[in-house]
């Protein structure tokens, strides 16, 4: 729970009015980008207004769902004598009214930054990222001392700066494919469509975690509690154990081809380049091209979720032997995610200082 509100910029060590974090909002946005891959006409055809609409109706039942079951969990520790005129179910009814508020307030903060502010909406959660990095390490799965020695501390900074050079070559890293101009001087022409490594970006961990810890959220309900489902439950979704590894590692994989091609679309770049008369050389306008733009995109996606499996499992399988080596599975994906966010915020102030330059007249 804890590295899921890391990851969140949530809070489960108390309740406050933005406990929830930024987990109902992401939640929604997984399911919301989902339905607009199947390309259903009925989707396609909503207008801004009412997709917001549905997100925010989408957002405002997972705030519910989530502040139910973090109420189970601090049940224990709520005084109710403090407030002797109310019943404990309308306790409970007021701890929920002020959880769902703080967490549409943070969504509506989120997509107010996504549309006049830097960084979009993962800049809100960098803070809580930098702050609980050294507590993902040290405590995250274990709370071990191999980190805390002068050795271990020497292999840890190495290991960072190798991981730090990897991701930054392979996030900055593209497949480039050349574009046929019709309407240009071929001297001149230097266009291409680039498919980036890491098409996926920091999304599929920030997401694994998120709907990795959504199933553990029923070990809080105590009906549940010494039940063979909740065991099954526990099993295939705990760090701790190689169903669990094998699942998150699963979840990982679809999100990574998932939220890849979300980022790039291929049937709307193929149809871009047919209306304008831009071709790929060989390649036949339309279906042939977005069936060669797929295939390029398919084998950047094996290559990326190559790199984020080694990264996201192999802590964890080793940790199942030493247990401390598990908490570098969230270390370096705290760090990747803060890579991809810096990045974000560079490109943007980039773009707000370079546009003041460029005159009409």
């Amino acid at each position: 729970m804890r590295i899921f509100a890391n990851m969140t910029a949530g809070n489960a060590t108390k309740l406050t009015l933005f406990s929830l974090g930024l987990g109902p909002y992401m939640i929604a946005l997984i399911l919301w980008s989902t339905l607009t891959m199947l390309d259903i006409d009925a989707i396609k055809n909503l207008s801004a207004k009412q997709a917001g609409f549905i997100q925010r109706i989408l957002t405002f039942m997972f705030c519910i769902l989530q502040s139910f079951t973090i109420i189970a969990h601090f049940k224990e520790s709520i005084v109710y004598s403090d407030v002797a005129i109310l019943s404990k179910n309308e306790i409970h009814l007021a701890l929920m009214t002020i959880l769902v508020t703080g967490g549409m307030i943070v969504s509506y903060i989120a997509d107010m930054n996504m549309k006049k502010g830097i960084g979009k909406q993962m800049v809100i959660i960098l803070p809580g990222l930098l702050a609980n990095i050294p507590a993902m390490l040290f405590s995250g799965q274990t709370a071990g001392g191999l980190f805390t020695t002068p050795l271990g501390l020497g292999i840890l900074a190495l290991v960072t700066i190798a991981f730090l050079y990897i991701s930054v070559f392979l996030y900055r890293g593209e497949y480039r494919i050349k574009i046929q101009q019709t309407g240009m001087d071929v001297t001149f022409e230097n266009s291409y469509i680039p498919i980036k490594v890491l098409a996926a970006g920091a999304l599929p961990f920030m997401f694994g975690v998120t709907l990795f810890s959504i199933p553990q959220l029923l070990t809080m309900i105590p009906s549940l509690k010494g039940s063979t489902f909740l065991y099954i439950i526990t099993q295939m979704f705990s760090y701790t154990s190689l169903l669990g590894i094998i699942t998150y590692g699963v979840i990982l994989t679809i999100l990574g081809y998932g939220f890849s091609h979300v980022n790039i679309r291929v049937h709307d770049i193929a149809k871009s380049l047919r209306d304008s008369g831009d071709y790929i050389l060989g390649v036949m306008p339309g279906e042939e091209t977005e069936k060669y733009l797929r295939r390029r995109l398919n084998i950047m996606i094996v290559m990326g979720n190559i790199y984020m499996l080694i990264v996201s499992l192999a802590p964890l399988i080793i940790g199942l032997k030493i247990s401390d080596v598990s908490n570098l599975a969230f270390y370096f994906g705290s760090i990747f995610m803060v890579i991809i966010i810096v990045d974000s915020l560079h490109e943007d102030i980039r773009f707000m200082l370079a546009k003041g330059h460029y005159k009409l007249f």
